[in-house]
């Protein structure tokens, strides 16, 4: 569990953010972008559709990350081609809870 300071609790909701996108979006081999269906059931609260959730993602991440480039990759001929729904894949939750004590 993460503690949060009053001081800096905007900077570590930041820090915590953007760790969450990088462990949680995949870009697969098959140039297909995948998002947690957590993202995409709270969707209203940062983009008003897909493309737009995408996009939010993609200016959350650092410019210069692998993650980044990679979804831009992924993108680039989306527009000419393919639809953002051929391109999206959506990761299913996982309920299931697991205590995190060492054996």
């Amino acid at each position: 569990m993460r503690i949060y300071t009053a001081d800096g609790v905007s900077a570590e909701l930041e820090k915590s953010k953007l760790e969450y996108l990088q462990a949680s979006i995949v870009v697969t081999e098959a140039k297909k972008l995948m998002i947690p269906e957590l993202l995409v059931a709270n969707m209203h609260d940062f983009a008003a559709d897909m493309s737009s959730l995408v996009e939010w993602i993609c200016n959350q991440l650092p410019a210069s990350g692998s993650l980044r480039k990679s979804m831009a990759e992924c993108l680039k001929g989306q527009s000419n081609s393919r639809e953002i729904s051929d391109i999206v894949g959506i990761i299913p939750c996982d309920f299931e809870f697991q205590y995190l004590l060492p054996v």
